[in-house]
């Protein structure tokens, strides 16, 4: 019978690669392990993640909306105040068209009043006597057709002046007003 005997070396290289194996196993199970927390954790931190930009990107849009509907409001405010003065100033240009006319027509007599000089002979009695057409009262001039007509041009032009003010009073006011809020 021939029994063989095992050399010790070869025991000992035969524990080494059964303990080496077994820390390999150890091993690749740990980094199989941290893998499947890894991919856990991150398909935690992107549902949170994605949750909070669905929330962000709902509450943008209303955002969005609640602007474009400021906008509008603001927009249909300035056509409301750009026609009003449109409108006044289609007003009154008609005002001093018709003025006009009426002084060129001879309708429309514009008179300022006058003080009457002394007479050269000094007969005061004369001066301070009865006005015209016998009446008591202060004496008038009539302006001349076009003195007439520059004054109720000027006249007119600061009406536009006042309309032009009113205008801006409405779209400083439409600037200011709150959202939601009338005017």
């Amino acid at each position: 019978m021939n029994i063989s005997v095992i050399p010790p070396w070869v025991k000992w290289l035969a524990a080494v690669a059964l303990i080496a194996a077994v820390v390999a196993a150890f091993y690749a199970y740990g980094q199989q392990q941290f893998g499947l927390g890894m991919t856990s954790e991150r398909a935690t931190w992107l549902a949170r993640e994605n949750g909070a930009l669905t929330k962000a990107n709902g509450r943008i849009k209303e955002l969005e909306e609640q602007a474009r509907t400021r906008e509008h409001e603001h927009a249909q405010d300035m056509a409301v105040a750009s026609a009003k003065y449109q409108e006044d100033l289609k007003h009154e240009k008609a005002a001093k068209d018709r003025v006009i006319a009426d002084l060129r027509r001879g309708d429309l007599r514009l008179r300022i009043p006058v003080t009457c000089p002394v007479p050269a002979a000094g007969d005061r009695t004369a001066a301070l006597g009865t006005g015209p057409a016998g009446r008591d009262g202060e004496t008038r001039a009539e302006l001349s057709v076009e003195a007439s007509e520059f004054l109720v041009g000027l006249a007119s032009e600061a009406d536009e002046v006042v309309h032009q003010l009113t205008a801006c009073q409405a779209v400083v006011n439409a600037d200011r007003k709150q959202p939601g809020e009338k005017q």
